[in-house]
């Protein structure tokens, strides 16, 4: 599983070239919260030490968006069909809306430009490079250093006076209907985390029908293999890692201290553009790949 995961990033990395622009998108919805948001880190986490560690009370629910390719400018966009947004970074240019139609909130940035990553960049210069601007909260920054580990694009926004790798919005849903039912109406692989002797461990299962079933214990690296086949090798390696060290916290926390087993689970398209869609128009006259992971996340 692991090899085929390194197979998968040399082929998708070759096809990453300079004459389109790839724009991804990866986040988790908790199922089993009051409100469902679309999120990119969570509250609170059990450190490399054991202990409990408590983030503040703001919550954070950011899908993280970034950009590849081609160097470019032009205007991005969130639609969010039910629901709201609840915070974003940088804030846009624009917030729309409109009580009466089908998509009731657009969030819109424009003049965005997009330049290639630099590897070569220093990490110290890099750190003070990046998001210039308004300071990032609290109750996010401890994650920034993962998402900011992968090589995706600059990008620069003047309106705000904000420059990092990449953007972020805070949704929530005012209907969750599409998820209420057994398995929060899954059907198919999913990852299922439980407590065994004071630890989390980790299977794969399909539900309906074997969620009871333990299978074999995957590691890490197997965890995150899981998660970029369910990408569909759309997804940098990078992401799937910035994505597993975001979210294993939130998941040791509930199943070692709180007991419970957890199921991870992939949206369907359908499920994902009720959450939000995305749009981007470019000012140059170039093609346009958007690869999107989300994720449901619950106790069952």
């Amino acid at each position: 599983m692991i090899l085929l995961a390194c197979v998968l990033a040399n082929v998708l990395l070759a096809e990453i070239t300079d004459d389109m622009i790839y724009i991804h998108e990866w986040g988790v919805i908790e199922m089993d919260e009051l409100y469902l948001r679309a999120s990119g880190c969570s509250d609170g986490y059990i450190d490399e030490y054991g202990y409990v560690q408590e983030y503040p009370m703001a919550d954070v629910t950011a899908p993280v968006v970034y950009f590849y390719g081609a160097d470019c400018s032009g205007t991005f966009s969130v639609r969010i069909p039910d629901g709201s947004f609840t915070l974003l970074l940088p804030y846009p240019d624009s917030l729309a809306y409109d009580a009466s139609a089908e998509v009731r909130y657009t969030a819109v940035w424009e003049n965005l430009t997009i330049r290639s990553y630099e590897p070569s960049v220093d990490a110290t210069t890099e750190a003070s490079y990046l998001t210039r601007g308004p300071e990032l909260d609290d109750c996010f920054a401890w994650a920034v250093p993962f998402w900011r580990m992968v090589p995706a694009n600059r990008i620069h926004y003047s309106s705000a006076g904000y420059e990092d790798v990449f953007i972020y919005y805070e949704s929530e849903m005012s209907n969750p209907e599409m998820f209420i039912g057994e398995y929060y109406n899954h059907v198919g692989e999913t990852l299922i985390f439980f407590p065994e002797d004071g630890e989390m461990v980790c299977s794969v299962a399909t539900v309906p029908g074997e969620s009871d079933a333990i299978g074999e214990t995957l590691s890490d690296l197997e965890i995150m293999a899981v998660l970029y086949s369910w990408g569909g090798g759309g997804m940098l390696p990078e992401e799937i890692a910035a994505l597993w060290q975001t979210w294993k916290p939130l998941l040791r926390t509930r199943c070692e201290l709180e007991n419970l087993t957890m199921m991870l689970f992939p949206l369907t398209e359908r499920q994902e553009s009720m959450v939000s869609t995305l749009s981007f128009v470019p000012v140059e006259n170039i093609l346009i790949q958007f690869d999107r992971l989300l994720l449901g996340l619950g106790a069952i």
